[in-house]
């Protein structure tokens, strides 16, 4: 997993190597035997309000993360990069996940998609009233279709001519499934089904959609991150940057803990060193 800036973001949990490897356990020479002046970490009070300090912020942050789970707020992944980490088709995915606005409601009976392609929330009564509405047109296509007319039972043929909301609905249906004649009709408590969309394990589909719904989801941001309760959360990287100045003190405070946590000699970290240096601190040249 890459950041904005492409540098490589370790996985969590202590590294094995690399940044913060403590060097060879082989023999040592004159140079091993001087102790390294770890970086200055400057006080938070001091840091001037930059956008070059925000993005120097950030980058501690993220390196933070990656090391020790501290300053998890940062963890927000690329839109697609995440679908495919969840095992989803990250295109489909995302085409959902964005169709999800403010006619979709999950506590409805049925879903569809509607003109302009997004999930739109009905129950069979609204289905009932979008049939009454369209009366004289059902009766009309069943009149023209033969094929249509000997699906239906007798008192469904007499309730379309009555008006009756519940046959001409299921008039409506018979012929959606016919010639796509009413395809206002496609309605379903199968979000799958209807969007072609599947997932692999706990992660179907219809969890896309309610981690969405009940997130703060926007389309077009640079990433999603999941909030405290395990919703869709999107921000952009300038959202990140001045959450990075929000909390430079909790992230100074973690590279102080990061530093404790190991040999003072031992803090080979020259990113950190050089994010740190990047820093421009009041009282400074």
């Amino acid at each position: 997993m890459t950041d904005a800036n492409d540098r490589r973001r370790e996985p969590k949990g202590i590294p094995t190597g690399g940044r913060f490897a403590k060097g060879n356990g082989g023999g040592s020479d004159a140079s091993d035997l001087v102790e390294e002046t770890p970086a200055s970490i400057p006080d938070a009070a001091d840091i001037r309000d930059t956008p070059a300090n925000r993005a120097a912020l950030l980058e501690l942050a993220r390196t933070m993360s990656s090391w020790d789970g501290s300053c998890d707020w940062v963890d927000a992944t690329e839109p697609e990069e995440l679908m495919s980490g969840l095992g989803f088709d990250p295109a489909a995915a995302m085409t959902l996940v964005d169709a999800v606005g403010d006619d979709y409601y999950p506590t409805l009976e049925f879903v569809r998609f509607n003109d302009a392609g997004m999930l739109e929330s009905v129950d069979e009564s609204d289905l009932e009233d979008q049939a009454a509405d369209e009366a004289d047109d059902i009766r009309q296509y069943v009149e023209d279709a033969p094929e249509v007319r000997e699906e239906l039972d007798a008192d469904t043929l007499q309730g379309v001519r009555d008006g009756d909301p519940k046959a001409l609905l299921e008039a409506a249906r018979e012929g959606n499934r016919w010639d796509g004649a009413f395809d206002w009709t496609d309605a379903t408590d199968d979000i799958e089904s209807l969007s072609g969309v599947y997932g692999s394990g706990r992660y179907d589909a219809q969890w896309l959609v309610d981690r969405t719904f009940y997130g703060d989801y926007t389309p077009g941001c640079d990433y999603i991150r999941f909030d405290g309760y395990g919703n869709f959360e999107s921000v952009d990287e300038s959202d990140l940057e001045r959450e990075a100045w929000d909390n430079r003190e909790e992230i100074l405070d973690a590279v102080q803990s990061a530093r404790d946590d190991m040999d003072a000699t031992g803090w080979t970290d020259d990113d950190v060193a050089d994010m740190l240096a990047k820093l421009d601190v009041n009282g400074e040249d």
